[in-house]
C-alpha cells in the first residue's frame, strides 16, 4: 500500500468537566477527532459528570468512520495514567477550537508534540506517548497536562497560525460551515483496475494524498463519493467496499491526510438482488451522495469542488450546485491546488 512519513494513532483522549462544562465544546471535539480518523474516543470525566457526558454524546448525530466513544469516570486525583491508554494517543482540550490539520502533530517521532501559536500558550492539542506521563503529578488535571507540556524537556511544537485557534463558546457548532472537496475514488484517488474491492490492491495515484492533505491543511472538508455497482452486480459485498474505503483512509492518514466522511452508491439497474435495483438517487450522475453529505455537514457550496475522472462525476456536482473538475490523469494535486483557498476559524 505504500508508507508515508506520518504515524497517527487511532485513540483520542478528550477530558471534559475538569475545568469547563461546555457541552458544545465536547460535541465539537468528538466530531473533529472522528473526522481526522481517530476512531477510539475516550472521554474522561469526574464521576459526577458522567451522566451529563452520556447525554451530550447521545444527542450527537452518527460520527464518521464508525468512531466509538467510551466515557471513563476519573477521580480528580488519579491523573491520566489511570486511563486505558494506547502507547501513543491524541490529547484534546474541548475548550478550544483548532482549525488545523490535527494529523500534522504526528509527522515527528518525538515523545510529545504540542500545538500552539507563536509566543502563546499551548492551543489545547497534543500528541503524546504514555511513557511521558510519569513526568506529571497524579494530581495534575488533564488540562494541566496540556498547559504544562510546553515546559517539559524534549517536547516539540507544531506552530499554528494565530487565527487557527478560537475559544469554544456555547454556540460553537459541532459541524461548522466549510467548503468541501468531493472526490471520486477509483481512477481519481487510486488506480482503477475494474471493480476495486481488495484493500491489498489499493494503489494511490500521483498527487492523490497531497491533494487531500492540501485541502485538509486549508480547513476544507474532504468527502469521498463513489459508485460501487460491483455490490449490486454481486461481484463483492458491501463489507468489501467498506473495508476498501477504510484502507484508503489509513493510507491517506499515513501521509497526514484524511477523508472527513464517505458515501457510496451500491445500486444499479442491472443488479442481481432486487434491493439493489431500487434507484436511490445516489448513483452518479445523480447528486444524492453530495446532497446527503451537505445535509450532514454545512457546506460553503459556492467554494466547493467535485473532482472525478468521469463525466458522471461532473454531472453529479452540477446537479448538486457544486463546480466540477474533470481529472484526466497526471498529478491530482496539480489539478486541484489552484482552486483551493483557506477556510476561516469557526468558533
Amino acid at each position: 500500500m505504500g508508507d508515508g512519513a506520518f504515524s497517527p494513532p487511532t485513540q483520542a483522549v478528550i477530558p471534559w468537566g475538569f475545568a469547563r462544562e461546555d457541552a458544545a465544546g465536547l460535541a465539537r471535539a468528538l466530531t473533529d477527532a472522528a473526522r481526522f480518523g481517530f476512531t477510539r474516543l475516550l472521554v474522561p470525566v469526574p464521576p459526577d459528570h458522567a451522566g451529563r457526558a452520556h447525554a451530550i454524546i447521545a444527542a450527537l448525530p452518527p460520527l464518521p468512520h464508525l468512531a466509538r466513544i467510551a466515557v471513563h469516570a476519573l477521580d480528580r486525583l488519579s491523573g491520566l495514567s489511570a486511563l486505558p491508554l494506547d502507547r501513543r494517543f491524541l490529547l484534546v482540550d474541548p475548550g478550544r477550537v483548532i482549525q488545523a490539520n490535527w494529523l500534522n502533530l504526528f509527522a515527528t517521532p518525538a515523545q510529545a508534540i504540542v500545538a500552539g501559536t507563536d509566543g502563546a500558550a499551548p492551543a489545547g492539542l497534543a500528541g503524546l506517548d504514555r511513557d511521558l506521563l510519569p513526568a506529571f503529578s497524579r494530581a495534575d488535571a488533564p488540562q494541566d497536562v496540556l498547559a504544562r507540556l510546553a515546559t517539559v524537556s524534549g517536547v516539540a511544537r507544531l506552530r499554528l497560525l494565530a487565527d487557527a485557534v478560537c475559544d469554544s463558546r456555547p454556540a460553537t457548532p459541532a459541524r461548522p460551515e466549510r467548503p468541501a472537496l468531493f472526490l471520486d475514488r477509483d481512477g481519481t484517488l487510486n488506480e482503477d483496475y475494474g471493480y476495486v474491492s481488495d484493500p491489498a490492491r489499493l494503489v494511490l495515484l500521483p498527487g492523490a494524498a497531497q491533494a487531500v492533505k492540501r485541502a485538509n491543511d486549508l480547513g476544507w472538508n474532504v468527502f469521498l463519493v463513489t459508485n460501487q455497482s460491483g455490490i449490486g452486480r454481486g461481484y463483492y459485498a458491501e463489507a468489501d467496499a467498506i473495508a476498501c474505503n477504510a484502507a484508503l483512509q489509513e493510507m491517506l492518514r499515513a501521509h497526514g491526510a484524511h477523508l472527513d466522511d464517505i458515501r457510496y452508491a451500491a445500486d444499479h439497474p442491472e443488479a442481481e438482488e432486487p434491493r439493489y435495483r431500487i434507484a436511490t438517487g445516489w448513483r452518479k450522475p445523480e447528486p444524492g451522495m453530495l446532497i446527503d453529505l451537505m445535509a450532514h455537514w454545512p457546506t460553503v457550496r459556492e467554494m466547493s469542488l467535485m473532482v472525478g475522472d468521469k463525466d458522471s462525476d461532473i454531472a453529479a456536482g452540477a446537479a448538486a450546485g457544486v463546480r466540477g473538475l474533470l481529472f484526466t490523469g497526471g498529478d491530482l494535486d496539480a489539478l486541484v491546488a489552484p482552486h483551493l483557498t483557506g477556510a476561516p476559524c469557526s468558533g
